[in-house]
Formats: C-alpha cells, sequence, structure tokens
C-alpha cells in the first residue's frame, strides 16, 4: 500500500469524512461565536487527557470479555476491535464503527454541556476530540499500513509497540498515538521482555 493508497483510504472513510466535516463546524462555530477566546485553554483538555483515555478505552472497555450469548451485542463487540485483532489487515475494522462513536462522543459532549451548562460553550472541548479522533484514525491506519514509513525516531517506536501488542502479546503496549499511558501504567514492554501471547489473534474468547 502506497502512500497515495493510505491517504486515499483515510479520506474516504466515512468515519474521517463525519468527523472532518463536524470538526470544521465545530470551529466554525466557535469562532464566530467568540467562544474560543473565552474558552480557549478547553480546547487543549482533550490533548492533555488522551493519553490515559487512550490507554484505558483501548484497556478496558475494547478489550473487555467477549459475550458468549449471540446477538447484536456480541456482532458488535465484534465489529468494534475483537474482529480487528482477528484480521489487523482488514481496513474495514481498522476504523472505529459509527455506532460507537455516536454513543461515546454523545456522552462525551453531554458530559462538557453540564461542566459548563451550556451547549455552546461545550462545542469548544468537544471540537478538541474531533480533531483529536481524526489524529487517533490516521495513526492507527498508518500502523496497519505496510507500505508507510514512520518519519521519526518516535514514530517507528509507536508502530513497534503497536505491532507487539497485534503480534506478540495483547495485553501490554495499549497507547495509539503516544506512549505515555503505557509509560506511566508500566505496560509499554517491548518483546524481549514479555512472553510471546497465543491468543493475540483471538482475544478474550473471540475464536471465529
Amino acid at each position: 500500500m502506497h502512500m497515495s493508497s493510505v491517504f486515499k483510504n483515510y479520506f474516504s472513510h466515512s468515519t474521517v469524512i463525519g468527523f472532518i466535516l463536524m470538526a470544521v463546524y465545530g470551529a466554525f462555530y466557535i469562532f464566530n461565536t467568540g467562544l474560543i477566546n473565552e474558552y480557549l485553554i478547553w480546547i487543549f483538555i482533550p490533548i492533555l487527557l488522551a493519553p490515559f483515555y487512550e490507554w484505558y478505552v483501548h484497556k478496558y472497555q475494547l478489550h473487555v470479555e467477549l459475550t458468549k450469548k449471540d446477538g447484536w451485542y456480541r456482532r458488535y463487540q465484534i465489529v468494534l476491535h475483537h474482529g480487528h485483532h482477528r484480521d489487523p489487515d482488514n481496513i474495514k475494522l481498522q476504523f472505529a464503527p459509527w455506532r460507537y462513536l455516536i454513543y461515546t462522543y454523545g456522552q462525551v459532549y453531554l458530559f462538557y454541556s453540564l461542566i459548563f451548562w451550556s451547549f455552546g460553550a461545550a462545542m469548544v472541548p468537544f471540537t478538541g476530540h474531533l480533531i483529536y479522533h481524526l489524529w487517533y484514525e490516521w495513526i492507527h491506519l498508518a500502523h496497519h499500513s505496510k507500505n508507510y514509513k514512520p518519519f521519526t525516531k518516535i514514530g517507528k517506536s509507536l508502530r513497534d509497540a503497536h505491532m507487539s501488542h497485534h503480534f506478540h502479546n495483547e495485553n501490554y503496549n495499549w497507547g495509539i498515538t503516544n506512549m505515555i499511558g503505557d509509560y506511566f501504567f508500566k505496560t509499554l514492554k517491548d518483546n524481549k521482555s514479555i512472553t510471546k501471547s497465543p491468543t493475540t489473534k483471538s482475544i478474550n474468547g473471540y475464536t471465529d
């Protein structure tokens, strides 16, 4: 997959298109209303929280035990993350599904609305979250694009850690865009320091 293909896959995906449109609207709204001047620092809050939020969601939500009962929730879990571990090269499973994003970001927006007691002011940190998620989807896609070559040492380390998570041991290296959470919680490991897991492609009960 050449870089042009990586860009094409990224910018043609419905998740990315939707989040770009929402981020553009959010930016227009907070600049046009002047809210960005009053709550400027809040647009950076999601970026400051991202290392820990990303670590927590990946470990405790995406890797939750797969329900044994067949039905919509089991299918949802598989599409959300279990299927991605089963088939890491399947590009359809490399992006977060809309059902999860609507549910998650709906809660995020309501959370900030309660903090500010204002739907308008909540758009400032919410727009920050949208921008961060676009970055998250790009980095994750790049990690899984075989012909993509990281430009920096940090980029290479990030990719190596994520590949270790997928192909060596799924219980470590939870970060996607950064390694801060893993460093802080002592889950940043190289392959030499941890045993190879037999369940990297069948996480938490997924064997289909």
